[in-house]
């Protein structure tokens, strides 16, 4: 809900600024930096729910060559690598804000302080953050979503990938169906 209204604000505020200029020789002067920020917001937002939603897009040229226990090792090892990423986020995310809420400066059109605008940053890296958490979860524990699951890259693609195939039981149903 948030993404699609934050995109069609974005939207209505370009579309109103391009009518504006080109038939009235007019327009808002704070246009530029609101669809700026707000689509900045989209993007962070937009990740953690990516992670949700498994929309991330994979590349699993490597990985869809491995043995699935190595596809596993080297899912977690993206897993810890984006986690870590995300810390590194939030602490530089939040420094930087706090240092905006110390310097008390405004936006250069829009009258809001630029913390408030900037703000979202720790807060998204956090969700983020917590999001990986979940999947990490999911795939180590083969919840729902694992099939997809960061973790378990090509499990989807190839039944001979993923959690499943590590079963030996599984394994020798499957070959006798064969």
């Amino acid at each position: 809900m948030f993404i699609a209204a934050t995109l069609a604000f974005m939207t209505l505020v370009t579309f109103v600024q391009v009518v504006l200029r080109y038939a009235f020789g007019t327009g808002f002067v704070w246009s530029l930096e609101a669809t700026t920020y707000a689509f900045a917001w989209m993007i962070l937002i937009g990740m953690s729910y990516c992670v949700r939603t498994n929309a991330h897009i994979a590349v699993e040229l490597v990985t869809e060559r491995l043995p699935a226990t190595a596809a596993r090792v080297v899912g977690f090892a993206a897993l810890a690598a984006s986690l870590a990423y995300c810390a590194f986020m939030v602490y530089g995310s939040a420094v930087f804000v706090g240092r905006l809420v110390a310097l008390g400066n405004y936006a250069r059109d829009i009258p809001l302080p630029r913390w408030v605008l900037t703000g979202i940053m720790p807060i998204a890296f956090a969700l983020l953050g917590a999001r990986l958490v979940q999947a990490a979860w999911r795939a180590a524990t083969g919840g729902a979503g694992t099939q997809r699951s960061l973790a378990v890259p090509g499990a989807a693609l190839r039944p001979d990938r993923g959690p499943a195939a590590e079963r030996p039981a599984d394994a020798a149903a499957e070959r006798s169906r064969r």
